[in-house]
């Protein structure tokens, strides 16, 4: 395996907050790299610093000789005049793109202004005169069509310009041009967020391939996807990096058997520590009363403090990675939460689904799911009195309180804190506020700043606090993982479970998050081609049946654990046997 890239001790700090202590990584031929850690842990930055966009305030980064690098980031910096097929043109291989691009590559010669730059932009230069001087790539538009197909952006869209898709589908065009660049290192940063189902099961087969040929590095919260995806897991906490082989599944085990042997570590170093301190009092009492014990007394004091000074600086194991402390308290609703009968929507000509029947009742956690496009959102709203029905009739049982999780977090208003949001919500003392902010992971900065100007995991997580106080008793949630680390994910879905299980009420869940829907969802709403069918089981019994045989009464297999309740027998479609 050759070796592209090495980060050896690697340092950098945002305001005067150190994200980076000495961190260090290597890059292998053959690699596919998975970055975990909390959000704000420095994983983002860390792909920017081996991209060459950031320079480390400490420590190397290494680029062997030749290596191109494509990175991925959050935010979207294409030409939103330039339409979708022009974004990935010179990426197929388009000559007149190439052409571009080589002029403008020349240009940046003469204005680079160190020899890392330079060296960046010569060996892109190299790269794009060798493609046009093989006069392009003939394959390069039919392989376009692939990629875009692959990642689900529909052929009607290819001539619109950027500026008007949603931020999602911005990414997505940018994820199509940098796999048809293929340069040797990907650094993919939550490739999968706006991808539905068979979308991501297009990527995941696209970045084994590219390990193949060059190396992946990519940052997710999907654990079904990292399992699929990565050989290899760095897990990114307090500034240092840890490696793990294999997936996510097999980084679980490892990190709790290593949590566990250094809490029974720390055990016996403080039981040590305690027989330390006896010995050392003891002596020092033998020595008030014998002076030939002073000289030994003093050697165990000296002792016992160097140990306590030792034990001080190496913090205490944590056994498990702190996320957000979610607890849903509301009353019980209706026993038929929701009730469709015959209900359809169609926006003229464009039928978004079929009349259907369904009822949710209480207790009942409910995923719904479906290509993007397919009209999830568009029930949502629907069920939330936002659009009428074309037809049927669509009732909220008489007590039940909706608590919405909105995707593009619209339900927050911008100008607002999350401060005075929460105090808006339920009256409550400042001091109050400010401790149950803390508990979804707020400092005192970011409670009193602007919602317009917090991240995309710190609304995702100011929006669970509030249906927390709304007191909500059936839960409509839209993509709730989408900007949550895995830790606060773990504990959302400790949360629901406990929700449903207590029976304080109901949840239906739109998400793409494989694991989440199993964890949480007995049941499965599929929603595809206008058509709405039925599954008595989480994703994983979903996926195993979907579409086979025709529409019939099944016994819903057994269901993990905290979940049972919310299968049951109901119409779905199932195997023929």
């Amino acid at each position: 395996m050759t070796l592209l890239i090495q980060a050896a001790n690697v340092a950098y700090a945002h305001g005067g907050n150190r994200v980076l202590d000495g961190a260090s990584l290597e890059v292998k031929s053959g690699d596919r790299l998975a970055l975990i850690g909390a959000n704000g842990s420095g994983k983002s930055t860390l792909f920017r610093l081996l991209a060459r966009e950031l320079v480390p305030q400490a420590g190397a980064i290494t680029v062997a000789r030749g290596v191109t690098i494509g990175m991925l980031a959050q935010e979207s910096a294409l030409d939103p005049a330039s339409t979708v097929h022009d974004a990935v043109a010179l990426a197929a291989g388009d000559p007149t793109a190439l052409e571009a691009q080589v002029a403008e590559l020349e240009r940046r010669m003469g204005e680079a202004t160190d020899d890392a730059e330079l060296t960046a932009v010569l060996d892109a230069y190299a790269v794009a005169l060798e493609r046009l001087e093989r006069g392009g790539d003939a394959a390069g538009e039919g392989e376009a069509d692939v990629v875009l197909a692959g990642l689900g952006i529909p052929r009607a869209r290819w001539d619109e310009p950027i500026g008007r898709l949603s931020g999602g589908e911005k990414k997505l065009v940018g994820l199509a041009r940098l796999l048809l660049e293929a340069p040797d290192v990907l650094l993919l940063d939550e490739p999968d967020n706006h991808l539905d189902f068979a979308g991501k099961a297009w990527l995941e087969g696209r970045v084994r391939d590219h390990g193949r040929r060059g190396a992946v590095a990519l940052i997710s919260h999907d654990r079904r996807f990292l399992d699929r995806t990565a050989t290899r897991i760095l897990e990114l906490e307090r500034g240092t990096i840890e490696g793990y082989p294999g997936g996510y599944a097999a980084f679980q085990e490892a990190k709790r058997l290593k949590r566990e042997r250094a809490a029974e570590l720390r055990e016996l170093e403080e039981r040590e520590f305690k027989k330390l301190k006896a010995s050392a009092e003891q002596l020092t009492q033998w020595a008030r009363q014998n002076p030939k014990f002073a000289s030994r007394a003093e050697n165990m004091r000296r002792k016992l403090a160097e140990e306590r000074e030792r034990l001080e600086r190496t913090p205490a194991p944590v056994l498990r990675q702190r996320g957000i402390a979610v607890e849903f308290g509301a009353e019980r609703g209706s026993t038929q939460v929701l009730v469709a009968s015959g209900v359809a929507k169609a926006y003229g000509e464009r039928a978004v689904f079929a009349p259907f029947d369904l009822v949710i009742r209480h207790g009942e956690g409910v995923g719904l799911v479906g290509p993007n496009g397919a009209g999830k959102t568009t029930l949502f709203k629907t069920i939330l009195g936002e659009e009428e029905p074309t037809a049927g009739t669509l009732r909220l049982g008489p007590s039940v309180v909706v608590g919405y999780y909105a995707q593009e977090q619209e339900t927050l208003d911008p100008d607002s804190t999350p401060l005075e949001t929460v105090r808006r919500l339920k009256p409550m003392t400042e001091q109050a506020a400010i401790g149950f902010l803390g508990a979804y992971l707020f400092d005192r900065g970011d409670m009193l700043n602007r919602i317009g100007r917090l991240s995309g995991g710190e609304r995702s997580r100011l929006q669970i606090a509030c249906l927390i106080l709304k007191g909500a008793n059936f839960l409509l949630l839209d993509e709730p993982t989408n900007n949550l680390d895995i830790a606060s994910i773990d504990a959302l879905e400790e949360a629901l479970l406990a929700f449903l299980d207590s029976g304080q009420g109901s949840l239906l869940t739109i998400s793409h998050d494989r694991a989440f829907l199993d964890a949480v969802c007995g049941r499965i709403v599929e929603l595809e081609g206008g058509e709405v069918r039925d599954y008595p089981g989480g994703f994983s019994f979903y996926e195993a049946n979907r579409g086979a045989g025709a529409l019939r009464t099944v016994q819903a297999p057994a269901m993990p654990q905290g979940a049972a309740k919310r299968g049951g027998r109901i119409k779905t479609r199932a195997p023929i046997r």
